[in-house]
């Protein structure tokens, strides 16, 4: 049980080989995890271990020690970020992640902590985050997209494929693979919903042709849906 900042910190930059990835190579952890901000190497399971290992009671405390370090570092964030999604007051978990998405140096930032979002007020995300579809930052568009993947397209498909259809900009490498990503996932659990965002190729190229991609390597589609979004990846090459 940890109940400051300052135990959190030395945890994490105390970490152990074992703990780290490659044996402590955090040159080959960033390239994967490709951090403008640098990172230690520690692996993502042992960051939102310590993360559940502080008490509900101290999340406020402990937040406010991270706010007030200046620790910018991949793990440091991704802690923070883990941290601040548990459970507790909406308004505070808001406030929260304004603070904190600008932070994110990372794809993996907003693709670890949204899933972990356990919101009072779920639906208020819409609204409350809607301005993140107008930053510059390809990490603060993708965290709404992967919000609109993990939260909408089971509860709202319309919404999200009106969304990434209509507001998103895309253009920026970590967005567009976003969308590809939550529009596959669409298509593999909502096939038909998903489907007429493909059949009128209303998504650049890229995007279109990503999501089709990644939806052929799920096993949850059957032979003949994988081979109509075939034909219809074909078609968008035939336009280039």
């Amino acid at each position: 049980m940890y109940e400051t900042y300052d135990e959190c910190r030395a945890r994490i930059f105390g970490a152990t080989e074992e703990e780290k990835v490659g044996g402590g190579n955090a040159e080959r952890h960033n390239a994967i995890i490709n951090s403008d901000s640098g990172t230690l190497g520690v692996r993502v399971p042992v960051i939102k271990r310590l993360a559940k290992a502080v008490p509900i009671a101290c999340r406020d405390a402990v937040l406010s020690g991270f706010f007030g370090s200046g620790d910018t570092v991949f793990e440091t964030v991704l802690f923070a970020g883990v941290l601040a999604a548990r459970k507790g007051d909406y308004r505070k978990t808001r406030e929260y992640m304004k603070r904190l998405i600008p932070m994110f140096s990372s794809w993996a930032h907003p693709d670890t902590i949204v899933p972990c979002l356990r919101w009072t007020d779920e639906a208020a995300f819409r609204t409350d985050f809607s301005y993140l579809l107008d930053c510059e930052g390809q990490y603060e568009v993708r965290t709404y997209i992967i919000y609109l993947m993990t939260r909408c397209i089971e509860s709202d498909l319309d919404f999200a494929l009106d969304t990434l259809i209509n507001k998103v900009k895309y253009g920026q490498y970590y967005v567009d693979m976003a969308a590809a990503w939550c529009v596959a996932e669409a298509l593999v659990k909502n096939y038909e919903g998903a489907l007429p965002t493909i059949e009128k190729s209303v998504l650049p190229p890229f995007v279109h042709n990503k999501a089709i991609q990644k939806a052929r390597e799920s096993f949850r589609l059957t032979d003949e849906r994988k081979a109509q979004l075939s034909s219809l990846r074909a078609k968008i090459k035939d336009k280039k």
